[in-house]
């Protein structure tokens, strides 16, 4: 599948690739370390942090890092929500995985 290919039943434009890596996700005064599920240039998944309070359609903040040091921020919107995953659609696409200029 290209990256310009719908894919129906996932509702996505590039697929997904499984990606075993800990990001952060802010939003205003709360944040969750989490683990990530998978990537894709539109988005990730994650598996839901417990007392997760975050809703569809808020905005969030998700810091990408592999290493101390810097880590990217990226604004996304919650995508969906299920009971022990959340998927996140990005405000602009990404590389896979999302890396520093």
């Amino acid at each position: 599948m290209s990256s310009t290919d719908w894919d129906v039943e996932n509702q996505r434009y590039s697929p997904r690739v499984p990606y075993a890596a800990q990001m952060l996700v802010a939003r205003e005064d709360s944040a969750w370390l989490v683990e990530l599920q998978d990537l894709s240039e539109g988005g990730c998944g994650i598996f839901r942090p417990e007392r997760c309070t975050l809703e569809v359609g808020q905005v969030v903040r998700l810091y990408f890092f592999d290493q101390p040091g810097p880590a990217l921020g990226v604004d996304a919107r919650v995508a969906r929500i299920e009971q022990r995953t959340l998927g996140f659609e990005y405000l602009e696409p990404q590389s896979v995985p999302p890396t520093l200029g």
